[in-house]
Formats: structure tokens, C-alpha cells, sequence
């Protein structure tokens, strides 16, 4: 069946039979193999990246090769569906997610607006209403997913900007030192001069200092200027801290400001009782950034925004052509383009709707606590290992932990756990001072993986 000259661009059942099967074969090798598989790839011949920058042909070819040459890609640079990738936020690439996604895009419904397929819309909300449930966000809010984070920060910043109207140019945005810095390019973005985004120092606990958080405001307030959001984090990047949350609502609220949570990772911790926790105040956010391709494990590509109020994320967004006219609006399904930048956008529900109903939100929540469990085991063994510090509390699943002897040795415990392929870990600065990090977040990393990795370290930090 595999054909030397190419196949026909709608293909009859047979070949949709065979190119699947072909397909699908080579999908369950790769996610057999994740379990024993390297974290991470020796360094890329540069003839290897070449061939695979190849334009196509003319004339079609067979399968067969295009398998070969994807297997050669993606053997490069670290394994980011491997247990054993900790480094940076990992995302659990769910095979049942992947289906979701495939049957979204096989059958290609338009969901930007909710009349082309209002099923499709159906299936979507459901999960954006269960999106805002987990936060109390009652009658009258809203959500959209999107490709990431950092869309969904920049359409957070829209919306906030909007509040101002004309006047958004003397509108400010405060936001930790520590925050993501998709929250800075999001106010950059939105038109937002450098000189009106406020990084508040964090104080010890590497948390946003609500005391330098109201001084700012006081000074911006006296200059005739207007606060226009305050961005906290509900689990940083670096070390997984979480903001104070409540105190930041508290000045909102006082100030007028939009108050945005940037929750790309920590957010879906809500789901546990230690999270809701560690979260507390969240629920008072004007809006939530969530990642779904980082807790709840599905592969990259879906995010997304809740807001309290449904009516400014619509008057920030909406937008209609001529064309459009025979659109109506319903009070049962939204539009989506009215509420983000997208007007085409994939089936995004069906990558997170579909996952949610096989397996049900209770194995989603053992999971995540399972994270937590995973990340407390390792700081108390880590902890326990003479010349070695924490860098800071472990919150949530990041663990981050540097050499008492100094940066050189610490670069040389981090370079070691990469050498030897147990692992692949990151680094962050944390005081001026290199620190590594140790990030906990797939279903595939299991107690045996971070126990191999904290052997190692064992070993590289003994003297």
C-alpha cells in the first residue's frame, strides 16, 4: 500500500485503513518506549538538521521514509514525553489527549463562532464552564482556551487595558520580579509602555512584597496615574512559589485594579486539598491563566482564560465583518471569537474534553496529589544531603536546591545529573545565585525515576 509516487489527497477507505494503522503503530512504539527510554539526546550532528530542513518534492513519496525521518527529529534535544524529563514545566503528552485532538482535527469543526457547529461549541463550553466551576466563578463568567500561557496572559492584558478606554495610556501594571515574562510581553504587546509596568520586588520567600506592592501604588496614585491590573502568580516558573494571593486581591479591590492570576501551572492544583491551600484567594481573581497541557497533562498547544465577568472579556474582544451578519447570538453558547484574538481556532475542547470523560477528574486529582507526594519525598531526601541547600520552599511540585559551596560546584551537581541520563533538569537564579531545578509534572514520572535522580545527586555532591 505504501506508494512510491504519493497518495492522492483524499484518500478511500483503504488507504485511511493502512496509513492509519502504519501511523498508529509507530505512536505506540514511541509511548512504549518512554518508560526506559534517554531523557535527553547527545549533541545533533548538524548534517542531521540539515536533511530535515529538506523543502518538499514535486512528486509524493512513501510513508515509510517520512516515519524514518520523523524518528530522526525527534531524537534531538531533550525528551519532553519521557518521565524523566523534570527540567523546566513538563507536560505529560496524554495518549488519550492526543485522540481527542486527532478526532477534532479529523472532523475540522469551526468553533470560533457558535453556528457553523454549535454541538462542537457545546462540548467545548462544557469544559470552560467546568474550567471556572473549580474556582467559584458563578453566573455571569466566562472562558476561552487558547493556544498557551502566554496568550492567555496577553488577552488577560486586553481585557484589563479595555477598562480604561482612552485613558489606558496612564493605566499601570504591577507584576513580581519572579512573574513569567510572557506578563511583561503581554503589556508590551497591548501597547503598554515599559515605563507603566511596575516589577515589584519579591521578599525573602521569593513571594511578591505586598508592602512594596502599595508603596508603588501610592507613588503611581500621587502622579495622577491609574493602576490598571495587578498580576500575581499562583506557582512561578522557577521554584513554583505562590504570591499572596488574598493580600493582592485585597489592594485590587482598594485600588480598582483588574486582578489577574497568572495560574499556567500551579492552577489546576485546586483540584487537591493541599492545592486549594496553597491557592487560597485565587478565587478572587477578576482572571485565571491555566495551562492545560502543563497539570492536566495534555500535549502542548491548549491553555486558557476564565474571567469573572463575561462582559468585559467581550468588550475587549469583539469584533465583526459585514460578512458576519447572519450570525445571532445565543445566551446557551458563546461565540468565541468575541472573547480572544482567534477567529479561526481548532477543536480545542475535544484535546481536554475527551480525557476528562475517560478517565474522570478524580484520576486527574490523585494524579496531581501524586505530584505533590513525589515533590515533598524529594526535598526531604535532597534536604537530608550534606552541602546542600534549598533554594526556597518547596509549594507546590518545582524543588530547587543549589551547593552550600557555591555557584561552580553547583553548575557541576547540575551538569553531572544531565550527564547521566537519569534525568534532564533546569536551572533558574534564585538571590544571584545558581540554583537547579527539579519539575514535577507527568503522569509518566514515577517514585522509582526521582529516586534514581536524587541517587545521583547523592553521589555528585559527596566530597
Amino acid at each position: 500500500m505504501d506508494d512510491d509516487h504519493g497518495f492522492p489527497l483524499e484518500l478511500d477507505s483503504d488507504q485511511r485503513r493502512w496509513i492509519t494503522e502504519q501511523v498508529t503503530a509507530y505512536a505506540d512504539v514511541f509511548v512504549s518506549r518512554r518508560a526506559d527510554g534517554p531523557s535527553s539526546s547527545d549533541p545533533v550532528d548538524e548534517a542531521v538538521l540539515r536533511a530535515l530542513l529538506a523543502p518538499p518534492p514535486e512528486e509524493g513519496g512513501a510513508l515509510g521514509p517520512l516515519l524514518e525521518a520523523l524518528e530522526t527529529a525527534i531524537d534531538t534535544g531533550f525528551d519532553t514525553a519521557s518521565g524523566r524529563h523534570m527540567s523546566y514545566i513538563p507536560s505529560g503528552s496524554l495518549y488519550t489527549a492526543a485522540l481527542g485532538d486527532f478526532l477534532g482535527a479529523v472532523t475540522n469543526r469551526y468553533t470560533g463562532g457558535n453556528q457553523a457547529s454549535p454541538g462542537s461549541v457545546a462540548i467545548e463550553q462544557s469544559v470552560v464552564r467546568w474550567l471556572c466551576s473549580l474556582f467559584a466563578f458563578g453566573e455571569g463568567s466566562a472562558g476561552i482556551l487558547l493556544s498557551g500561557g502566554s496568550i492567555a496572559n496577553l488577552t488577560a492584558m486586553v481585557t484589563a487595558r479595555s477598562r480604561l478606554g482612552d485613558h489606558f495610556r496612564d493605566g499601570t501594571v504591577y507584576t513580581s520580579e519572579r512573574a513569567h515574562h510572557s506578563v511583561e510581553k503581554a503589556a508590551r504587546i497591548a501597547g503598554i509602555s515599559d515605563d507603566r509596568v511596575r516589577l515589584i520586588p519579591a521578599d525573602e520567600t521569593l513571594r511578591l512584597d505586598v508592602g512594596a506592592l502599595r508603596d508603588a501604588i501610592t507613588t503611581d496614585l500621587a502622579a495622577g496615574l491609574r493602576p490598571m491590573m495587578i498580576a500575581a502568580t499562583a506557582g512561578t516558573t522557577d521554584t513554583g512559589t505562590v504570591d499572596p494571593l488574598g493580600d493582592c486581591a485585597e489592594i485590587a479591590a482598594e485600588t480598582g485594579a483588574w486582578f489577574h492570576v497568572d495560574a499556567a501551572y500551579g492552577g489546576f492544583f485546586v483540584l487537591t486539598e493541599r492545592g486549594r491551600v496553597q491557592l487560597a484567594g485565587i478565587e478572587r481573581a477578576d482572571s485565571i491563566t491555566l495551562d492545560v497541557h502543563k497539570s492536566l497533562f495534555v500535549p502542548f498547544g491548549v491553555g486558557g482564560l476564565v474571567v469573572r465577568d463575561r462582559r468585559a472579556l467581550v468588550e475587549a474582544h469583539e469584533g465583526r465583518g459585514a460578512y458576519m451578519q447572519d450570525l445571532v447570538d445565543s445566551d446557551l453558547l458563546p461565540h468565541y471569537f468575541s472573547m480572544g484574538p482567534e477567529l479561526t481556532r481548532p477543536f480545542r475542547g475535544m484535546a481536554v474534553w475527551l480525557p476528562l470523560h475517560l478517565h474522570g477528574v478524580g484520576r486527574f486529582r490523585a494524579e496531581l496529589d501524586r505530584m505533590l507526594d513525589l515533590a515533598e519525598w524529594a526535598t526531604a531526601e535532597i534536604e537530608a544531603i550534606p552541602g546542600l541547600e534549598m533554594a526556597t520552599a518547596t509549594e507546590l511540585s518545582i524543588v530547587s536546591f543549589r551547593s552550600s559551596a557555591g555557584d561552580d560546584d553547583t553548575r557541576r551537581i547540575f551538569e553531572g545529573i544531565n550527564a547521566s541520563g537519569v534525568a534532564h533538569v533546569s536551572s533558574t537564579t534564585v538571590a544571584d545565585r545558581f540554583t537547579i531545578r527539579l519539575a514535577l509534572l507527568s503522569q509518566r514520572t514515577t517514585r522509582e525515576m526521582v529516586a534514581d535522580v536524587v541517587a545521583v545527586i547523592r553521589e555528585l555532591a559527596s566530597p
